[in-house]
């Protein structure tokens, strides 16, 4: 089978020079590596019959993050440009250095993407995929969509959400992230050097989806993860179809500094192997025990209780854990959506 990709330099790839009802996968080249190949983000582009609204989707920032990446290629696939108004521009996977490792960190630099923008131009290859990101190709969107999971070792609770902002900004995240239809939106206080911290820079409105992860992609994930993208292009005026308007049962929003900083809740107290005691989604007292550490030999080094009430929102299921790494996160939530959120 043919592979039809047009190479072009980062700074030099802008949609307002390409044709309308127009359908095209590009090799966008950032820099080169030593043995002399590229360092590019592989992109598809599907431009519609009229100008309008750009909808920005990415996958993959962390490379064992799947379900974005294929669901952004079947997109793309299944658009007609006949039937658009306005442009999707999609980066399958946007951390090709992590991607091919299948890991969370570039390979050559162990740098997160996740939290290095707006990276550096004159950085390792990690910083120079953020900056490239940040300044030729985020300017061009009017909404970023990031679609991560829980990567190879966590599962998390299918979800959308988004960093608080005043405003226009904010009232079209929110709607946005509603939009995508997941069963709970998330709006925190955000936290620097994430694709979304990088659009707010910019100004431009941008929401992130997650999927339950655990390095695999399920059929009714990348369904969720299609429909949602479905769903945000509907809600551009790109593509006709209905999307969700009214807030789902849980929508949370939680202001202040690092909120939403899923690695930084319930570190394991000692290294060895987790034994989880509760599934995502589960409703956990205070106190209540999420799960034990246990020698390889079975003995039981430490159990790690819930430090509040609320839903385990993000669970560790790879058994392999060292001190220090998170083992859940607890989302302060009522047990019923009509119940005032714990304090």
């Amino acid at each position: 089978m043919m592979h039809d990709v047009q190479s072009t330099a980062v700074d030099r790839f802008h949609l307002d020079d390409l044709p309308l009802e127009f359908k095209q996968r590009f090799e966008v080249v950032i820099d080169c590596l030593p043995d002399g190949q590229h360092l590019a983000l592989p992109a598809v582009v599907a431009r519609g019959t009229q100008p309008g609204k750009i909808l920005l989707c990415v996958g993959a920032v962390h490379g064992d993050e799947y379900e974005g990446a294929i669901a952004i290629q079947d997109i793309y696939e299944e658009l007609q440009t006949d039937a658009m108004q306005g442009s999707f521009l999609g980066i399958p996977v946007m951390n090709g250095p992590a991607f091919v490792g299948a890991l969370r960190e570039g390979v050559w630099d162990h740098l997160n993407l996740a939290r290095v923008f707006p990276g550096s131009a004159t950085g390792s290859p990690t910083l120079r995929i953020a900056h490239a990101f940040h300044q030729h190709l985020l300017p061009q969107a009017d909404l970023l969509l990031d679609i991560h999971s829980g990567g190879n070792a966590y599962a998390i609770q299918h979800l959308s959400g988004y960093q608080l902002r005043e405003g226009e900004v904010g009232r079209i995240q929110r709607q946005a992230a509603i939009a995508f239809g997941a069963d709970v939106v998330w709006g925190t206080g955000g936290l620097p050097g994430r694709t979304l911290s990088s659009a707010g820079q910019l100004g431009i409105p941008a929401i992130y989806a997650e999927m339950r992860g655990e390095g695999r992609c399920r059929a009714g994930d990348l369904e969720r993860a299609k429909q949602g993208i479905r769903n945000v292009l509907a809600y551009l005026g790109i593509i006709e179809g209905a999307y969700p308007a009214a807030p789902p049962s849980y929508l949370v929003e939680m202001p202040g500094p690092g909120t939403g900083h899923l690695q930084a809740d319930h570190p394991s107290p000692t290294s060895g192997i987790f034994v989880p005691a509760v599934d995502v989604w589960d409703w956990v007292e205070a106190g209540q025990i999420i799960g034990q550490i246990r020698h390889p030999d079975g003995t039981v080094l430490a159990q790690v209780p819930s430090a509040r009430s609320g839903r385990v929102l993000f669970l560790r299921t790879l058994p392999r854990v060292f001190a220090g790494d998170t083992v859940a996160f607890v989302l302060p939530v009522p047990k019923h959506p009509a119940e005032p959120v714990p304090g």
